[in-house]
């Protein structure tokens, strides 16, 4: 019998993909703005507002994250 192999798949966070988001705020943005929320997402507007502000929420608090471990000194580095 042959061994299988299981592949790691790893979510990459790159540009292409925050576009996508940030393309998709933007549609939801011009939808909000031209009054047709109603068309593009069957939330209510209070439903899609708290969604907004945990998104809110998790980008600041990401950003935190970023930010408290960049300014960490780098790690020891083995010197050949």
């Amino acid at each position: 019998m042959g061994t299988i192999q299981q592949l790691n798949l790893q979510l990459l966070y790159n540009d292409a993909r925050l576009a996508n988001v940030g393309a998709m705020l933007d549609e939801l943005h011009t939808a909000a703005s031209d009054g047709h929320l109603m068309a593009l997402s069957p939330l209510s507007p209070a439903e899609m507002v708290a969604w907004l502000r945990e998104l809110i929420y998790t980008a600041q608090e990401t950003i935190v994250e970023i930010e408290e471990h960049a300014s960490e000194p780098a790690g020891l580095v083995r010197v050949k």
